[in-house]
């Protein structure tokens, strides 16, 4: 499995130009504007989803500069992560027991969901809470990718026997996809926040001292299952950590008053993201 991981590809070069771009003090808005340019399919998302519902802007944006002016370097580079994640597995098909459309539409769901719980919450930089929700399952697209009929095994196992696929993958390999993608992580140098989000959101062990990227994602993955939107594999909605809810002391009826905008946000982010 590590040999595996360790020959796994690499992001996209439009990721990694960004960086490099990005990591330079004397680095324009123009510069970074033409890395993303080279890519007409980015470029073309990017102005789809910075003039959609999900960043509410009063103005329209037609170019990447302007796009960057409205919300940022990060911002702009976390899109870029997640359409290069999107595109390093464009190529893995569904199994028989897993549906990747419908993968990536919860992932999506959780991603909205997790933004949200942050900024209710009053977290005032939530560029990473997007992208950890889009990337907190990406263990499962490993093993997909890499091992898939021995995955789809596991998934109907875990059908089967009515368990949450990490509860299937422990009891079958003794490791499970928030292990792996811990370690795809690494390779692939995501932001700490990002990799912790990964390793712990379904941990036993959450709670105080926990980043709240990781519990906000913790929240979000089981609001996604509620809410039906996609689906992570398995068809079971578990109970949240009474402490993380506690610590993030959510308001009642909270997620019935977001209904909408996150119904509304999916609909246009699955959309433009999942766009061929």
């Amino acid at each position: 499995m590590v040999d595996k991981i360790a020959d796994f590809p690499t992001l996209p070069t439009i990721y990694t130009s960004l960086l490099e771009v990005l990591s330079n003090s004397r680095s324009t808005v123009q510069d970074v504007a033409d890395i993303i340019l080279n890519d007409q399919s980015s470029t073309l998302k990017i102005l789809k989803l910075v003039n959609s519902v999900f960043y509410g802007l009063q103005s329209r944006v037609d170019t990447i500069s302007q796009a960057i002016f409205y919300i940022g370097f990060s911002e702009i580079k976390n899109i870029v992560l997640t359409l290069s994640v999107i595109d390093v597995f464009s190529n893995t098909k569904s199994l028989t027991y897993f549906n990747l459309v419908d993968f990536w539409k919860h992932s999506i769901a959780v991603g909205i969901v997790s933004r949200k719980i942050a900024k209710l919450i009053g977290i005032k930089n939530t560029e990473n809470y997007f992208l950890a929700g889009i990337v907190h399952d990406i263990g499962k697209l490993f093993f997909i990718n890499t091992f898939s009929e021995e995955y789809n095994k596991v998934v109907k196992y875990a059908l089967d026997n009515k368990l949450i696929i990490w509860e299937a993958e422990n009891k079958i390999y003794g490791f499970n996809h928030m292990d792996i993608g811990e370690m795809l992580a690494d390779k692939w140098q995501l932001p700490a926040t990002i990799n912790h989000a990964i390793k712990y959101h379904h941990s036993k062990d959450i709670g105080s001292g926990t980043p709240e990227t990781t519990l906000c994602v913790h929240i979000a993955d089981i609001i996604a299952r509620i809410m039906e939107l996609g689906n992570p594999g398995d068809n079971l909605v578990y109970p949240p950590s009474q402490e993380v809810w506690e610590i993030l002391n959510i308001p009642p009826d909270t997620f019935a008053k977001m209904y909408n905008s996150i119904i509304s946000e999916y609909r246009q982010s699955v959309g433009i993201l999942l766009l061929k």
